[in-house]
């Protein structure tokens, strides 16, 4: 009896021991997915007093520029802001600057509109004003066409089809 217990106190102990030796990064959940990391620019900057940064404030003027890079989206109607997140999402990951537009040095905004049936796929598209370069053009629609089908709408979209107006801003540094 006494042997059967030791036995077990010293198999426990072990499997305690692995437990807390284990690294719990390579723990993982069954059906997560791991995010790769995204890169973040990071700069120093002098040394920064309170006072600096309210007088910062202080300065901003009234009305603020809208920044001329990325993708941004329009809806016609109510949607909720979750369904537009996914759907930048989708079409963010899908989007790409055209090789021949990087080494020609070519940038723009292109606007374009597109039109959503209730199971979230497109069912017409079209550029409502280009870059003034085609490759910049169909990227833009190509990264539409390829993020989608987005989903069924939500509760709160009432109609059959949901328009969006989008825009692309290719900007080279």
């Amino acid at each position: 009896m006494t042997t059967r217990l030791f036995v077990c106190l010293v198999a426990s102990f072990i499997i305690h021991a692995l437990a807390l030796v284990q690294p719990w990064n390579l723990v993982v959940v069954a059906g997560a997915a791991r995010q790769p990391s995204v890169a973040v620019p990071v700069r120093l900057v002098d040394e920064v007093w309170p006072e600096d940064l309210l007088r910062e404030v202080e300065e901003i003027p009234d009305e603020i520029e809208e920044i001329n890079e990325g993708i941004s989206f329009e809806a016609e109607g109510e949607v909720s802001a979750d369904y537009l997140d996914l759907l930048k999402a989708k079409i963010f990951k899908a989007w790409e600057y055209p090789e021949d537009a990087v080494a020609d040095g070519v940038d723009g905004t292109v606007r374009i509109r597109f039109v959503l049936d209730a199971l979230g796929s497109v069912t017409d598209i079209g550029v409502l004003s280009g870059s003034g370069h085609a490759s910049l053009d169909s990227a833009a629609l190509d990264a539409v066409r390829e993020a989608g089908p987005f989903g069924p709408f939500t509760e709160d979209l009432t109609g059959e089809t949901l328009k969006i107006t989008g825009s692309f801003c290719y900007v080279l540094e």
